[in-house]
């Protein structure tokens, strides 16, 4: 099997009335490569955005939660709970859209503009305010980090 290809990018999106949204068409593509128009919408645990998967990496991602042990570590339930308990399938309507379900465009704050990143194997989607204010903190974080960047243990062999 062919692996899946990496999201990158990012693109400004608007959200009708009802909170639909039509996915960029250059990401699109890279969906239907993917074999389908279905999605996976859930809560990032980190930011307040919204995390995106095609149905293949989000696979691969409950695969992953599923091995974690929940029983005896309390950090994994959160973990679990909080993104396999938000989680909503959404399959794309005749015109192309996705409807994010009301708790999770609460969550995040998406209102009418929302920003989508490519992200690896999934997708962020960030209200336009939320990514504004985390560009500024990761602006910060790479000011005050490039000075010891080789000395980061991962980072430090990085070629880009």
């Amino acid at each position: 099997m062919a692996e899946a290809p990496i999201l990158s990018g990012t693109s400004e999106v608007s959200l009708d009335e009802k909170g639909r949204f039509a996915m960029p068409v250059r990401f699109r593509r890279i969906l239907q490569e993917l074999g389908g128009s279905e999605l996976v919408f859930t809560r990032s645990l980190t930011d307040p955005c919204l995390w995106i998967y095609p149905m293949d990496s989000w696979e691969d991602a409950v695969k992953d939660l599923g091995a974690l042990p929940s029983l005896g570590d309390p950090l994994c339930r959160v973990v679990q709970r909080v993104v396999l308990g938000s989680a909503v399938a959404v399959r794309a309507d005749s015109q192309g859209r996705y409807l994010l379900p009301p708790a999770l465009r609460d969550k995040c704050q998406l209102n009418r503009r929302g920003m989508l990143i490519g992200f690896n194997r999934k997708f962020e989607l960030w209200s336009c305010e939320e990514l504004e204010k985390q560009q500024s903190r990761d602006e910060e974080v790479l000011e005050g980090s490039m000075d010891s960047f080789s000395e980061h243990g991962i980072l430090g062999d990085l070629r880009i």
